[in-house]
C-alpha cells in the first residue's frame, strides 16, 4: 500500500525497537524482533554522532521465525552497512537501510527482523529508529508514538 495524501504518515509507519541517542560502550545492540507479517517495508535509520578514537561501528539486519528470534540468520544477501570507522571520518552519519518482505526466508517462516549494531574499538554515539510501513491492513495503531503533532 501506499500513503494516500489524506493518511498521516504516523498511521501508515510504525515505529517499534528503538535504540535511543545515546554513547554506547563496545559491544552489540539489537533492536526488538520487529513482525512483518502485517507490513512489506521496513527501514532503520542510523544516525552515528561521535566516535572514539579507532571506533568502529557495523550495523546487519537478521531475520527469525518468531518474536523470541528462533533460527535467527542474516538475510541473504546480506543487508548490512559498509563499516563505519572514526579514523575514516565516519561521524555524523545519516543511513538509512531498507527491507523488503520479499528479502525475508518466507518459504522457511521467516517473518520477523531486527537490527544488530556492533561497536568495537571505542565508544560511539549513535541511535537507530527502525519505521515499518506499507502495512496489509492500515491504517495501522498510531499508540506507539509518544507524541502526534498534526
Amino acid at each position: 500500500m501506499t500513503q494516500a495524501y489524506t493518511h498521516n504518515f504516523s498511521e501508515v509507519h510504525r515505529p517499534g525497537g528503538t535504540i535511543f541517542p545515546s554513547l554506547y560502550n563496545i559491544g552489540v545492540y539489537n533492536t526488538v524482533w520487529l513482525a512483518m507479517n502485517n507490513h512489506q517495508r521496513a527501514v532503520f535509520l542510523l544516525v552515528v554522532r561521535t566516535m572514539g578514537a579507532f571506533a568502529t561501528l557495523d550495523l546487519a539486519i537478521q531475520q527469525a521465525t518468531n518474536a523470541a528470534g528462533a533460527g535467527v540468520v542474516p538475510l541473504v544477501p546480506a543487508k548490512a552497512i559498509t563499516q563505519l570507522t572514526q579514523v575514516g571520518g565516519d561521524e555524523n552519519e545519516l543511513i538509512i537501510v531498507e527491507v523488503r518482505t520479499e528479502e525475508l526466508d518466507v518459504d522457511g517462516g521467516f517473518d520477523n527482523i531486527r537490527a544488530q549494531v556492533t561497536v568495537a574499538g571505542a565508544q560511539v554515539q549513535f541511535a537507530l529508529i527502525p519505521l515499518r510501513g506499507c502495512s496489509n491492513w492500515p491504517p495501522v495503531p498510531v499508540g506507539l508514538w509518544t507524541e502526534i503533532v498534526l
